[in-house]
């Protein structure tokens, strides 16, 4: 099929442009911000602490692609929704939840929403500050600030949160408009919000080698030293994570 119909580029060109275009923007608005957080997380890691990472709906996946991943750090706690988002916009349905984790003065907390008008993630923000964590929101402002709050609270993640870490991504998320309905379809509030957080993850480790601290990174399981490697890692937060059948669980 024709990759450019009637002098309009075809949506694999149109998404891949917009891509690209938006990770450079977002790279020269965002990279101060970013390094801040990976100071942040610097220093929980060098004082024994955890990164906690949270997304509702969606933003789950930005969340998990953190955890026990490959490339990843060992110091990083997935906090999990048990619906997977479908009670994301109940209120004080976080509570149900929240209280399973061992979150602590020192520890970060990274909360991935894209509008963050829904009281989930509010909720989680609220109590990761109460119980001492630098709350971190990974966030579009574009679309935060042009919708109203979910949260009888009145306010939005952002305006919660200690940092705030902004996507940039359009309202409603998807960029490619389609010429005949004109609705809009590919979102990129996954890939960009991933690319951001593992830039910070590439950031941190090095923070920590300059310190002379060995980085606590997963390597691949499926490389011959993976599992001892990775068990190495593990048993250095075993006794917060220890909720979850960690020897069980491998680095893709």
């Amino acid at each position: 099929m024709d990759h450019h119909s009637n002098g309009v580029l075809s949506g694999i060109d149109q998404y891949f442009t917009i891509v690209t275009q938006h990770l450079e923007k977002v790279f020269i608005s965002q990279r101060e911000m970013m390094a801040r957080v990976a100071d942040v997380w610097t220093e929980a890691i060098q004082q024994d602490h955890l990164i906690y990472v949270f997304g509702s709906g969606h933003s789950r996946y930005i969340a998990g692609e953190l955890f026990f991943r490959a490339g990843g750090l060992g110091a990083i706690m997935l906090i999990d929704d048990p619906t997977a988002g479908l009670a994301e916009r109940v209120e004080g349905y976080a509570a149900n939840f929240m209280g399973k984790y061992d979150i602590q003065p020192g520890d970060a907390l990274v909360i991935v929403s894209q509008s963050g008008i829904n009281p989930v993630p509010i909720e989680v923000a609220l109590e990761g500050k109460q119980m001492g964590a630098t709350v971190i929101a990974v966030t579009s402002l574009t679309h935060s600030q042009s919708t109203p709050a979910r949260h009888s609270y009145g306010r939005k993640l952002y305006e919660v949160a200690d940092i705030v870490l902004d996507t940039m991504v359009p309202k409603g998320d998807a960029v490619v408009e389609l010429p005949e309905s004109g609705w809009r379809t590919s979102p990129i509030s996954t890939i960009i919000s991933v690319a951001m957080l593992n830039a910070i993850v590439a950031q941190t480790a090095q923070n920590l080698e300059k310190l002379g601290i060995t980085p606590p990174v997963f390597i691949s399981a499926n490389v011959p030293e993976g599992d001892a490697h990775n068990q190495q890692v593990v048993e250095k937060y075993w006794r917060r994570l220890a909720r979850f059948p960690l020897r069980q669980i491998q680095s893709g």
